[in-house]
């Protein structure tokens, strides 16, 4: 399965939606990040301007459609092309011994990464409950024009405002709004990223993540597999 996951994923692949009048495209990437709009030439003969944010969503929301067939369809490609899946052989025994001395020392550090790892996870969980009682506000971020305001649950398109009140949305042409557009979202990822909660560097569970990184080194200290003396 993972093999025909891998095999699925296209980090190059982008995925286009329209809304209904195909007015606006949106284009989206592999992870469902916004990455283009294409406003028609004379899109305002077939949308009404102060309509023209709920289209914007319309088809970022038709891309990510896409987005989820496209990789489905992948899959299913992935999955007919697999080779039937073969025996594995058992391990051949090692050429020669390993000496094995488990280390009280590393034992006596993971137990107490552990016992730091229980009290930060409960105090994590305690937190998450009381921010669940508060229903998080969009994050938003804004062109550089201060023409478009959009508006993010995580990476799900709330809102998108575009400034209609005066007469910039009827002397800009289609390239600078979709330029707005495009500046906007950039800005509200970036927001949403700074808002995301970090944890500690110094952490149990980042010390414990940075220890077991390479799985064979960790193994080798745990356990104290060295080669046999001569």
């Amino acid at each position: 399965m993972s093999r025909v996951l891998g095999a699925a994923q296209d980090p190059d692949a982008t995925y286009e939606g329209r809304d209904e009048t195909e007015a606006v495209t949106a284009v989206v990437d592999g992870d469902g990040v916004v990455t283009d709009f294409v406003l028609d030439r004379e899109w305002y003969d077939k949308l009404d301007a102060r309509k023209l944010g709920a289209a914007v969503v319309e088809a970022v929301e038709a891309a990510g459609i896409a987005r989820l067939t496209g990789w489905a369809e992948k899959v299913a490609e992935a999955e007919e092309n697999e080779p039937p899946a073969k025996a594995s052989a058992l391990p051949a025994p090692p050429a020669m011994p390993v000496d094995i001395r488990p280390s009280t020392e590393m034992i006596d550090h993971l137990l107490y990464l552990l016992h730091r790892v229980g009290n930060e996870s409960a105090a994590e969980t305690k937190a998450a409950e009381a921010g669940a009682q508060f229903k998080p506000r969009p994050i938003r971020g804004g062109s550089a024009g201060g023409h478009v305001t959009v508006a993010l649950d995580g990476r799900k398109v709330v809102e998108v405002r575009i400034e209609t009140d005066t007469r910039w949305i009827g002397t800009a042409n289609h390239l600078e709004i979709a330029s707005e557009l495009r500046g906007a979202f950039v800005a509200a990822y970036e927001n949403v990223a700074e808002a995301a909660p970090r944890r500690r560097a110094d952490s149990a569970i980042a010390e414990l993540q940075s220890l077991t990184a390479d799985p064979q080194e960790f193994v080798a200290k745990l356990f104290g597999v060295r080669p046999p003396q001569a």
